[in-house]
């Protein structure tokens, strides 16, 4: 991959002036110039602030044969007030272009699959968070108590065969879903992508700004009350099992909004029946209505895919400690988040040829990939001698493969695990809380 790219990009003088606070910012040559900074927040961990500095001062003290210097926290929240959230943004929306510029990326019968989804997050309680974001008032079920806290909805467009972030946004919560992508993710789209959703995305004016404005396709999981002549698919004895259908708005005031958007007025949309292993039966809603591009038979495996961006929240959120925020204001909080989805992205190029050569292993019962724990702790661990320092970046890219290969993890097919039951009357708060300690919030760095 060419890591020079971002190298470059990030100590350079346009860069830095298009994504800082102010004209005045990083004009001196101090102790935390604007690369420094950004990279530090980069590295973002689950340790205290002095010790993120302390380490970070020695480490950059041996790696440029300079003296070492101390950082005050103060000295580096006062920093990094001064650097633009957009950075990281910038930064990630270049790796993702870097994927599908310079990768041989995977697709499904031709089309790249982006899931879009959303997950709420929870804030630091002071006055600039509520009000960049806001409060929600929350019920302990085990307590019978109600707390007021500040939340934020994240959403991403998300690339479940490639692990690519496109687009990625942190806003307050009270936005909806359908909003989000229609005014910020699906500007991204393009011919042959594939939208996958659940039930939370539905919607007439959803399904024709995709096939309209985007020449793009979708497939989403429908509600049993979405659309009533759908009802018999929800009948897992029904003979039909892929209907066509032409939808139609269904209100005055619909009918207005697609007029004034220039969308049409109807719409054909194919329905598909899956019934899950344990009986479950789904609808699925999509735009691709020749069968011979996709198969009945495709869809449960299809939509089976979108499984990769709960995935991809639970490494954010647990493995890279994405609530466990390094700064209490509002735009340190989005520098957080933009700075996760940049290390993700960053994490899955970086990790690309490696896991090709893994999958192409045949000598070996189970296909391998590379150990998310021990990746992202080796790009954390990395990031100034990659970005800031005069190493020869071959040199350090073939040390850091050689970490990834240290520990894979054997991908064994149709792996299933049965989701427990709650005993009536029996509070599993401490046991649930034990368990994710145990086996879920495994922070990486």
């Amino acid at each position: 991959m060419n890591l020079e790219f971002f190298k470059d990009k990030i100590l350079s003088d346009s860069f830095k002036s298009e994504n800082k606070m102010n004209k005045e910012d990083f004009t001196r040559n101090r102790k935390l110039p604007f690369s420094k900074v950004l990279l530090t927040v980069v590295r973002k961990g689950v340790k205290s602030i002095q010790n993120v500095l302390n380490e970070t001062q020695k480490h950059l003290s041996i790696l440029l044969d300079e003296d070492l210097e101390t950082v005050s926290k103060s000295a580096y929240s006062q920093a990094r007030d001064k650097l633009n959230y957009t950075a990281f943004k910038e930064l990630a929306n270049d790796a993702s272009d870097m994927m599908y510029r310079d990768y041989d990326y995977k697709t499904y019968k031709g089309f790249k699959l982006l899931a879009i989804d959303g997950s709420m997050v929870t804030l630091p309680f002071n006055d600039d968070v509520k009000k960049e974001f806001c409060t929600t008032n929350v019920v302990n079920q085990y307590e019978d108590k109600s707390k007021i806290i500040v939340q934020a909805r994240v959403s991403v467009l998300y690339d479940v065969l490639n692990n690519i972030t496109l687009d990625s946004i942190i806003i307050d919560s009270k936005t909806s879903e359908i909003k989000i992508a229609k005014d910020n993710h699906f500007k991204k789209l393009q011919k042959n992508d594939l939208v996958i959703a659940d039930r939370a995305y539905p919607s007439y004016e959803l399904f024709t700004t995709i096939t309209t404005k985007y020449n793009a396709d979708f497939l989403i999981r429908m509600k049993k009350s979405w659309y009533k002549d759908i009802q018999f698919l929800f009948d897992k004895n029904s003979l039909v099992k892929d209907t066509v259908v032409t939808l139609k708005p269904t209100t005055k005031k619909l009918n207005k909004e697609i007029i004034e958007q220039n969308l049409p007025l109807n719409i054909k949309v194919r329905f598909v029946q899956v019934i899950l292993d344990d009986g479950e039966v789904e609808v699925l809603g999509t735009s691709v209505l020749n069968s011979k591009v996709l198969k009945t038979d495709d869809f449960k495996e299809l939509y089976f895919k979108r499984w990769g961006i709960e995935s991809f929240y639970e490494i954010i959120k647990n493995r890279l400690s994405l609530e466990n925020f390094t700064g209490l204001s509002a735009l340190a909080i989005k520098q957080d988040f933009y700075a996760t989805i940049f290390i993700s992205n960053l994490e899955t190029l970086v990790t690309f040829n490696s896991n090709e050569k893994l999958s192409s292993k045949t000598n070996i019962k189970f296909k391998q990939k590379i150990n998310k724990s021990i990746s992202f702790n080796t790009v954390k661990n990395y990031c100034f001698e990659l970005f800031y320092s005069n190493k020869d970046i071959e040199i350090i890219f073939e040390e850091m493969s050689k970490l990834f290969l240290t520990n894979t993890i054997a991908i064994r097919p149709n792996r299933k695990y049965e989701r427990p039951t709650k005993e009536i009357g029996k509070n599993t708060k401490g046991i649930k809380s034990a368990n994710h300690q145990k086996r879920k919030k495994k922070s990486v760095f």
